[in-house]
């Protein structure tokens, strides 16, 4: 049996490894401040072995002075330093093995041992000797425990004072994180059990603005491909059944001897069948798109002229008379890249669906803006309600029960338009026509 471990709250996670960094920091601060006190030690302990020098060579001429002891005794020890006079030609690490190299200053060069304490040779002028000068205890430490020093209780006080505070200011913002994903997880939640119209609330802090925006992306195309699927299962059957209706009803005349107008009939089966196979065909266009392709070949994007391409399509679909091409006078150079096919689909589908649905007056405007190009397609038709102007775009929706077979259509165009244009990056939107009808824009974005 796998068992599985309980996730870890990422707002304690946080708040911990915060205090954990801030008692390393201190830590951390007060090691770097020890190493970079020593080092300014390093210039009171020269000064120090200068003056003992001094005092040697001022001092040789009293009978009981500084230069009688040193020389009698050869070393002298003191409260936290031992003096020891020695010949030239021994060197530190004859009288000090576990001495290494900390620094040179003045040019004495000034050693160190395990212990931390400094060591170094003076050479005395005018003789062959020299003066070692080596530290036994830590002149600025004190005898008492680190606990007991006035300056570390200073010092802990502040750091305990800062850790409380800092905690503070840490703990607020995080415990907001902490809200505001836990509200993103609760939504999560809802989606994931059904409720797909629920959505984020829309955060101003990253990274959580993205992840909430970014769910609500993916929240939307999932609604939206769960209506088209309901809308498919639902209105497939139908529309096909309607023609093979008509069809069986056909038959069943034909069968009958006293039928006159057969060939009527047969011209009917004929258009039933053609019906049949549009809508097969759009089906297949609606599919491959969703997938990702143009027709039976992947989708390649070519550099073409955007209002050249307008204008082949307005050729091939209908007769200019019936649609009137507006071109932006600003317009220089409207070359764009994408893909060539996917913009025939959007721009086909729109030209048909105005002049299916308007009433005879269809006018297509290209405009240019400073990051994007618009394309508009307008009609004088009866419009599109603002309840519908989203749903329109989903497959086999209809505005009435009857308008598409009344404009021999199956409710497929305006899906392929919006299919096609996410594929390419384009936006699509309907608004109210100035001539009124309906207008559909297509926002083309520039590179």
């Amino acid at each position: 049996m796998k068992i599985k471990s309980q996730p870890k709250n990422m707002f304690t996670c946080l708040y911990i490894e915060s205090l954990v960094g801030l008692v390393l920091t201190f830590f951390i601060f007060i090691n770097v401040t020890n190493v970079l006190l020593r080092h300014e030690d390093i210039g009171s302990f020269i000064d120090s072995g200068n003056s003992y020098v001094q005092d040697y060579i001022d001092s040789q001429y009293e009978r009981h002075g500084f230069y009688h002891n040193l020389n009698t005794t050869s070393s002298l020890l003191y409260y936290d330093y031992k003096l020891m006079l020695s010949d030239s030609a021994i060197s530190i690490t004859d009288v000090c093995s576990d001495c290494e190299l900390f620094k040179r200053r003045d040019g004495i060069d000034v050693y160190i041992k395990n212990n931390q304490l400094f060591v170094a040779a003076f050479p005395i002028p005018r003789a062959n000797k020299q003066l070692f000068f080596i530290e036994t205890e830590d002149p600025f430490s004190a005898d008492a425990q680190w606990y007991e020093d006035s300056d570390n209780q200073f010092f802990f006080a502040l750091f305990v004072t800062l850790s409380i505070a800092l905690a503070g200011l840490i703990y607020l913002p995080l415990r907001r994180v902490n809200k505001r994903i836990n509200k993103l997880l609760a939504v999560q939640t809802k989606f994931g059990q059904g409720d797909l119209s629920v959505r984020s609330e829309v955060f101003h802090i990253s990274p959580i603005k993205e992840l909430a925006q970014s769910f609500n992306d993916m929240a939307d195309d999932i609604e939206l491909r769960v209506k088209e699927s309901l809308v498919f299962s639902q209105a497939i059957p139908h529309e096909i059944r309607t023609p093979l209706t008509r069809i069986q009803m056909a038959s069943d005349l034909l069968r009958r001897e006293d039928t006159e107008d057969k060939q009527t009939l047969f011209n009917d089966i004929d258009s039933y069948i053609e019906d049949i196979s549009h809508l097969t065909s759009d089906i297949l266009k609606l599919s491959r798109l969703t997938n990702g392709r143009c027709g039976d070949l992947p989708i390649a994007r070519e550099v073409f002229s955007v209002s050249e391409l307008v204008e082949k399509r307005i050729d091939v679909i209908a007769d200019t008379k019936q649609i009137q091409f507006i071109k932006d006078s600003n317009i220089q150079d409207d070359r764009y890249l994408a893909s060539k096919c996917l913009s025939k689909l959007v721009i086909d589908n729109l030209l048909k669906n105005a002049l299916r649905y308007g009433g005879g007056v269809v006018n297509v405007t290209l405009r240019e803006y400073q990051s994007c190009w618009t394309l508009d397609v307008e009609d004088n038709g009866p419009g599109i309600p603002i309840e519908k102007r989203e749903e329109v775009f989903i497959a086999f929706s209809r505005l009435d029960s009857s308008r598409n077979h009344n404009n021999g259509g199956f409710g497929l165009g305006l899906a392929i338009v919006a299919q096609a244009s996410r594929n390419l990056g384009w936006s699509v939107s309907v608004d109210e026509s100035h001539i009124g009808g309906a207008r559909f824009t297509v926002v083309l974005p520039k590179a």
